[in-house]
């Protein structure tokens, strides 16, 4: 986020405890920090907007918050030059809009390699492709996996952000993982 460039002009962050987090102190005077998500009509688009969604119960919102949380990904980060990030420690408990409206995901290894590589798949990563990128090549327990779905996107996947992850399908990547042929840094 602070990296931007351009930098985002207004920072929303909505947390469960937007009175006690300190993690997003470092952004400065453009952030705001919200206990729950405005309404469509709410957000007007005048000013390049970072919405962070952070350690929300989704399965104990009211029905309001559920409409808001949809309209947010499905309409106002579409129309309202808004970027959402949503933050989730469980892939699975994230609601199919939000799911289906992403492109770009960050796994961190998690003890759970089947649900991780369920996540892969909906990405359109095979699942052997996406164990054999994990075992081998996420080492350090912050290391991370980005996979870019949008279209043409150049860098489809990234260790950590920056090291480039050439994809190939079946026998070719393990192949490359082999041989550590597999990364390219910018």
């Amino acid at each position: 986020m602070l990296r931007a460039d351009p930098p985002f002009e207004e920072v929303v962050v909505i947390h469960c405890d937007s009175g006690y987090t300190k993690e997003y102190n470092d952004i400065g005077e453009n952030l705001e920090m919200l206990n729950e998500i405005p309404a469509p009509e709410d957000w007007e688009g005048l000013k390049k907007t970072l919405v962070v969604l952070d350690d929300l119960e989704f399965k104990g919102m009211n029905k309001q918050q559920k409409r808001c949380l949809d309209r947010l990904f499905g309409y106002v980060s579409t129309h309202k030059n808004i970027s959402c990030i949503l933050c989730s420690q469980d892939a699975f408990n994230v609601p199919p809009i939000v799911r289906r409206c992403s492109n770009l995901w960050v796994l961190w290894r998690c003890p759970d390699l089947d649900a991780m590589a369920t996540c892969a798949r909906k990405t359109g990563l095979k699942a052997n492709n996406f164990n054999s990128i994990f075992n081998q090549l996420m080492m350090e327990p912050r290391d991370s996996l980005w996979i870019d779905t949008t279209a043409h996107s150049p860098y489809p996947m990234r260790k950590n952000g920056f090291q480039i992850i050439h994809k190939q399908d079946g026998d070719d990547t393990k192949k490359e993982l082999e041989k550590g042929d597999i990364f390219e840094t910018e």
